[in-house]
C-alpha cells in the first residue's frame, strides 16, 4: 500500500484497519490502513467488485464479518454508531413519511427534532415548505438533498456516501458535489465517498484510495492511496489536464487487465 500523509493538520479521529475481508474463497479487502481527520474527504475509487461499498458498510458498522477494526476517537466500534451518517446511492426515503419526518426518522418530527430537521433542510438548499411534502413529489436532486440532511441529523463526525450523486443529471451532480464540500467544511466532519468517477474524486477528495480487484480466488487485493495536493477551490475545467487524472486512469486500466 502506498500511503500519503493527510493534508489536514487535525489529528485523525477515524482509524480503519482491515486486515482481511472475504466472501467465501474470494478476498475482497486486505491489508488496508486508513485514517481520516476532521474536514478531510477521502474518495474510494476502483472497478466494480473491488470492495468499495463493502469497505463503506464495514466502517458504518453494517458488516462485522471481517478481520480488523474500525475505531472512532480511539474506541473500537462493534456496530452502527451515531458518529457515522450514511448517504446511499438512492435516497431511500420512506414514502409514508413527509420530508421533515424522513430527516429525523426514527425520532418524531416535533419539538427540537423538528427544528433541527428544518434547519438541515435549509442548509442543504430546500425551502421550509418542502418539509411538508411527500417524497414522491420531489425531484431526484431534491430527494438526495433530503438524504444528505438525514445523514447529518445525528451530528456525525463522519459522513459515508455510497455513489451519492450517480443517479442525477450532470448539473445537479455538480451542485451536490459543491454542497458536500460546503457541508464538510461547515461541520468540521470527515467524509468517505465511494465513486466510479475519476473527475468527481479529483474534485472532492484530499486523498484517493484506489482499490484493485483480487486477481484470483485466493489472491489478496492491493490498495494505493494518492494524496491530492491541489488547493481549493478547485476548477473543474482543470481536471482533464491533471497529472493525477492520467495516473489514476492508467492504474485503473492496468488493474482491469
Amino acid at each position: 500500500m502506498i500511503a500519503g500523509s493527510s493534508s489536514s493538520v487535525a489529528a485523525p479521529f477515524v482509524d480503519i484497519d482491515i486486515r482481511e475481508k472475504r466472501y467465501g474463497e474470494r478476498a475482497v479487502l486486505g491489508n488496508l490502513r486508513l485514517s481520516l481527520a476532521p474536514g478531510e474527504i477521502v474518495a474510494l475509487l476502483g472497478a466494480s467488485g473491488c470492495g468499495k461499498s463493502t469497505l463503506l458498510r464495514i466502517v458504518a458498522g453494517l458488516d462485522r464479518d471481517y478481520t480488523g477494526s474500525v475505531a472512532f476517537n480511539g474506541e473500537v466500534q462493534h456496530g452502527p454508531s451515531p458518529l457515522a451518517g450514511v448517504v446511499f446511492q438512492e435516497p431511500r426515503l420512506l414514502p409514508w413519511l413527509r420530508v421533515d419526518e424522513n430527516v429525523c426518522f426514527p425520532e418524531r418530527a416535533r419539538g427540537e427534532a423538528l427544528v433541527r430537521a428544518r434547519s438541515l433542510l435549509d442548509e442543504v438548499g430546500l425551502r421550509a415548505e418542502d418539509g411538508a411534502r411527500w417524497p414522491k413529489h420531489l425531484s431526484g436532486g431534491m430527494a438526495q438533498r433530503v438524504a444528505i440532511a438525514r445523514g447529518l441529523f445525528t451530528q456525525p463526525q463522519l459522513l459515508l456516501l455510497d455513489e451519492p450523486f450517480s443517479a442525477v443529471d450532470a448539473m445537479t451532480r455538480m451542485r451536490l458535489q459543491d454542497l458536500l464540500l460546503t457541508i464538510v467544511q461547515a461541520h468540521g466532519m470527515g467524509a468517505l465517498v465511494v465513486t466510479h468517477d475519476i473527475d468527481e474524486a479529483l474534485h472532492l477528495a484530499d486523498r484517493i484510495v484506489l482499490l484493485e480487484t483480487a486477481g484470483g480466488s485466493r489472491s489478496r487485493p492491493a490498495s494505493r492511496i494518492f494524496e491530492v495536493d491541489t488547493a481549493r477551490p478547485r476548477r473543474r475545467e482543470d481536471t482533464p489536464g491533471s497529472a493525477w487524472r492520467r495516473v489514476l486512469l492508467d492504474t485503473l486500466e492496468a488493474s482491469a487487465r
